[in-house]
């Protein structure tokens, strides 16, 4: 395809700069001929990026079969002026858009944020008969797009775009302004480069790039303070701001400068005019200018070398007003394995964010206006600086499993695709089977549904499964018990529903047993050490205790048989007569977690981890039984702590067979490392078992 994407690029600074930079490029790289309309060398300071002769080269690409071309609107002059001046951004977009078009005709236009790009896309497809596709981030959705002002205009760019791509509170408020939701479709997540964002790559040299700032006069006032990187440093990037914690972190410097630890802060971050005094002013007031080093933005590909200097990165984003607002920073700060200091405000935006655990895969900030909390937390890291590069490395391993699962850049692909043949919006993922009954997601009453419509098409001299219940079935108990009486009544049509139902009043009894447990624990918080954070070698003497929102329940049949069954006739007549285990969650549990079929080894660790033992007196217990040696028995406790089955705290005194031993999931390049484990909402039945020789993994 030609594609025309009309957005934000470098040199402008931002999450939605760099997101079109990478869609652009990695469409090339899938044979895709680009075209990228911008403005983004009109952007002034403080947010322009500071750019070399070799950053310029790097926004243009060619590759086999595919390239990126950047089409850029002049700096207003004379010959554009008007009253009143403003550069007329929308009119030059639109129109070299449409230029492009005359050229080399496109097959669709992509646009990322509304103003003023949405508008300009919008006018160029009006002008050419070229679909559109609009998307908005986080500001324009959340904050221009409900100006009175602006918010008509908007409207109509969404009901006049081919396709819109928005998930959530986004998609429910184009659907009530008019937008067909055939025509919302999602794009999938952003997937960055894990061999730039690598930490084995070259750290920023403050020094060079200093002096290399001085020879460009648009960036030079950019650069202020006198911190000269002699000592480790914090990272702050991004905007400043009083909601990303920028102040709070200064008052937090001050209290570790008095109580004479030797730390910096170099600020690759800035704010409009009025931001940006403030925070040179307090800095100063705080006699912290020596202590810091506020440097200009640099492109994308660069902040993997700032990260990879720093101590630890701060990202402390707090009582922010636009809550659809997801930063990138505490993501390539993990997936560049840094050690991540943010708010649980900008933790809990990352999905599956309970596997990192404070302590263990990052450090939680739970009020960053706690100055006294956050100076805590910061100074326990400079005092003791060595489990920052295991912190470091456990929230890598979390990133680039979370990025294993984004489909970058096909799900955008398929979108664009779609537009360009004024098709729907595709739907993601395999379709259910024809002859599926048509039932509610699957949830841990699905057989007893089917088996209530069951018994009921029976009732009305129909057999099998032809309807279906609304709302909420009868307890599984109930039916079990109708089930039993149809069977022995001679309908043994139902007779594989027996095994199932039977489980799932387990199941229910299970979570009626754990409601309202008063005994919760905060997902994020289940590692509890006097140290600030866990080592590489800790593991071993921690003490292991299992979830209290959990129940393991024994089966005298092979359960997983049972697995993805969508009617009566796809279970089996009689499951085979092994043991098997299953984990129940209690029902509000955070993460809402569905069933999770286990082995045999899990389900003995579980009941072991009782608080009354070491880690390693459990992986010592289990060698035997496990058929699995020390090293990977402790890898597979270990996963099971990160997927929250268990919580680990430190014991009250010494224990004595403790012994240091590596944490064997820690290497950066495990290509081994096991997945986590999936909730059963989708699939009936999931499994958790250990995998050969790699200390765990999900079936």
């Amino acid at each position: 395809m030609r594609i025309g994407i009309i957005g934000k690029y470098p040199p402008i600074q931002g999450g939605v700069s760099m997101r079109t930079y990478r869609v652009a490029h990695a469409l090339a790289a899938q044979g895709h001929e680009v075209h990228v309309v911008t403005n983004a060398k009109e952007v002034h300071g403080p947010f322009r990026m500071h750019m070399r002769p070799e950053d310029w080269a790097r926004c243009e690409a060619r590759h086999a079969a595919g390239s990126v071309s950047v089409h850029w609107t002049e700096p207003a002059d004379r010959s554009q002026s008007y009253i009143p001046m403003a550069s007329p951004y929308v009119s030059k977009l639109a129109a070299i858009a449409a230029r492009v078009h005359a050229e080399r005709p496109l097959d669709v236009l992509y646009s990322h944020y509304l103003e003023p790009y949405g508008v300009a896309a919008c006018l160029a497809g009006q002008m050419t008969g070229v679909p559109h596709v609009a998307r908005m981030a986080g500001s324009d959705a959340g904050r221009l797009w409900r100006h009175p002002q602006l918010e008509l205009l908007y409207d109509h760019v969404l009901r006049s775009a081919e396709l819109v791509i928005a998930a959530g509170q986004v998609a429910e408020r184009a659907i009530e302004h008019g937008v067909d939701p055939a025509r919302i479709a999602a794009g999938g997540q952003l997937a960055l480069p894990e061999e730039l964002f690598d930490p084995d790559g070259p750290p920023l040299d403050l020094a060079a790039l200093r002096a290399e700032i001085e020879r460009d006069p648009e960036a030079r006032d950019q650069a202020w303070g006198g911190f000269a990187g002699r000592c480790p440093y914090f990272g702050i990037y991004g905007k400043l701001g009083d909601t990303k914690g920028s102040f709070a972190l200064l008052a937090a410097m001050r209290r570790l400068e008095r109580a004479g630890l030797e730390i910096g802060l170099v600020a690759l971050a800035h704010g409009p005019e009025g931001i940006e005094q403030r925070f040179r002013s307090r800095t100063r007031k705080l006699g912290l200018a020596d202590r810091v080093l506020q440097l200009p933005f640099l492109p994308h590909w660069r902040v993997p070398e700032f990260l990879r200097g720093c101590l630890a990165v701060c990202c402390l984003e707090q009582d922010f007003p636009i809550g659809i607002h997801t930063p990138i920073t505490p993501f390539e700060t993990l997936l560049c394995g840094s050690c991540l200091v943010a708010s649980t405000e900008v933790i809990r935006k990352l999905p599956g964010y309970a596997r990192l655990v404070h302590g263990y895969g990052c450090v939680a900030i739970a009020d960053v206006n706690d100055i006294a909390g956050l100076s805590s937390r910061l100074g326990a890291i400079v005092r003791d600086p060595r489990p920052a590069a295991a912190v470091g490395a456990r929230g890598r391993k979390f990133a680039r499993e979370l990025q294993r699962e984004a489909d970058f850049p096909h799900t955008l692909e398929c979108v664009l695709e779609a537009a360009a043949a004024r098709q729907r919006a595709p739907v993601m993922g395999r379709p259910p089977p024809r002859d599926a009954v048509d039932l509610p997601e699957h949830d841990e009453l699905t057989f007893t549904r089917m088996a209530e419509a069951a018994l009921h098409a029976g009732s009305n001299g129909a057999e099998g499964c032809q309807g279906k219940t609304i709302g909420a079935p009868a307890p599984p108990g109930k039916i079990l018990a109708e089930l039993e009486q149809a069977v022995g009544m001679g309908r043994v049509r139902l007779k594989p529903l027996l095994a199932a139902v039977a489980i799932e009043s387990r199941i229910a009894a299970a979570r009626s047993e754990m409601a309202n447990l008063a005994d919760r624990r905060d997902p994020l918080f289940r590692l509890r050490l006097r140290r600030w954070a866990m080592a590489e070698d800790d593991l071993a003497g921690l003490i292991a205790l299992r979830s209290p929102d959990l129940r393991v329940l024994e089966f005298e049949l092979d359960v997983s048989e049972l697995a993805g069954a969508r009617t009566p006739a796809e279970l089996p007549a009689s499951p085979s007569p092994q043991p098997s285990w299953m984990i129940v969650f209690a029902p509000d549990a955070a993460d809402g977690r569905g069933p999770l079929v286990v082995d045999r080894a899990t389900a003995r660790i579980l009941e072991l981890c009782d608080g009354t033992r070491t880690v390693l007196q459990i992986a010592g217990e289990l060698g035997d039984e496990a058929r699995r040696g020390i090293e990977e028995n402790l890898a597979w406790i270990e996963n099971l702590f990160v997927h929250g089955l268990i919580s680990l705290e430190e014991a009250i005194s010494p224990c004595p067979d403790r012994v240091r031993t590596r944490s064997v999931n820690l290497s950066r390049d495990d290509a081994a490392a096991s997945p986590p484990p999936h909730s059963a909402s989708k699939t009936r039945v999931n499994a958790l078992v250990p995998g050969e020789g790699q200390g765990g993994g999900a079936r």
